[in-house]
């Protein structure tokens, strides 16, 4: 079997550390809920079927996908949002705890509603989605409980992951008070957006923006299939130079990621390409909180594009195949996963 080279190596080393890595995670939490039955007959009220449900899961969705995730990597990861002081809000924080991350940083609050994107799928076909809970902006008080929290764990942790879903927590006020301690702290700084120049002001280091935000970042027309791929091959390092990022990964679902870096002199070198196992369009939900985390990791000293693009490549198979729950599959806990993963970075391509 091949030995593992430097680069492999050097990510090998990584692993170790990850556990010993802190990472605060803001923006918008969604719970997302399932409810899966079997549909054998009409209603008679309309023509609908009528599902017969079996099967609830609860799963944490958005800004709380991308906690989780982090959190099964390996990283004492800590959340900060807000979110109502409610039921949904209860089973939120229940299913984020089970999954490791710290809520000393979640808001509540009784003038607030929890999001919550509930979906019926009969046969693990999804048939409809019920969405409720409160998108508006968070009120200034629940701002001043945000900031609060912000100025206690940023200065603490090694990385900051942005997720802002434009459901309100994000306000221009938070954003600023994140510029603000961006410049005294300067932490390693990824942010996923539907509106990233919003933050080019804080100096990211990386963003995350699928087909449709680079696009409209860009003002580029939209394309499909292949033309997307070239699209984005030729004009995809724009995105660097619109958010002031020195990496940005542009996610293009079923044909993978393209992966754009500028070095220290400013040059940006051809992109790297990653592809994915598709999985179908009703199980594919939240693909971006999933993938989001896995990329982040190996941002970090000693690795070079070509080591991080052999890592972002290996991770597959985040989604569910029978429905769309988004946990991350992957846990770097233990020598039996370090082992698989030097195995599956040292095969022969």
């Amino acid at each position: 079997m091949p030995t593992p080279d430097t680069q492999t190596q050097c990510f090998l080393s990584w692993i170790d550390r990850f556990p010993h890595l802190r990472v605060l995670v803001i923006g918008d939490a969604i719970l997302d809920s399932y409810l899966q039955g079997a549909a054998n007959r009409l209603c008679r009220e309309g023509p609908v079927p009528i599902v017969d449900v079996a099967e609830a899961e609860y799963v944490p969705g958005g800004a709380a996908n991308a906690a989780a995730n982090v959190a099964s990597l390996g990283g004492t990861t800590h959340f900060l949002t807000v979110i109502g002081d409610d039921a949904p809000g209860g089973q939120l924080c229940t299913e984020l705890e089970r999954a490791g991350v710290q809520l000393e940083g979640v808001v509540r609050s009784r003038d607030r509603q929890t999001l919550v994107k509930q979906r019926l799928l009969a046969d693990n076909q999804l048939l409809v989605r019920f969405d409720q809970g409160s998108t508006a902006a968070i009120s200034q008080i629940e701002e001043d409980r945000l900031i609060e929290q912000l100025n206690q764990q940023f200065p603490l942790c090694d990385a900051v992951v942005i997720s802002d879903y434009a459901y309100g927590v994000l306000t221009p006020r938070v954003i600023l008070h994140l510029q603000r301690l961006q410049e005294r702290y300067a932490r390693l700084l990824v942010a996923d957006s539907k509106r990233l120049k919003t933050y080019a002001p804080l100096g990211v280091t990386a963003v995350k923006p699928n087909y449709d935000e680079a696009i409209a970042l860009l003002n580029l027309p939209r394309l499909s299939g292949a033309q997307r791929v070239e699209q984005m091959t030729r004009h995809g390092q724009g995105v660097l130079a619109a958010t002031g990022a020195r990496m940005a990964a542009i996610t293009l679902d079923r044909d993978g990621a393209l992966i754009f870096l500028q070095d220290d002199t400013g040059t940006v070198a051809d992109p790297a390409r990653t592809f994915a196992d598709p999985a179908p369009s009703a199980n594919a939900t939240g693909a971006g909180d999933t993938y989001l985390p896995l990329w982040r990791w190996p941002w970090l000293p000693g690795l070079t594009p070509t080591g991080r693009h052999r890592w972002r490549l290996r991770p597959r198979g985040s989604l569910s195949p029978s429905r769309g729950r988004r946990a991350a599959t992957l846990s770097p806990c233990g020598a039996p996963w370090r082992r698989a993963i030097s195995a599956l970075l040292t095969r022969p391509s």
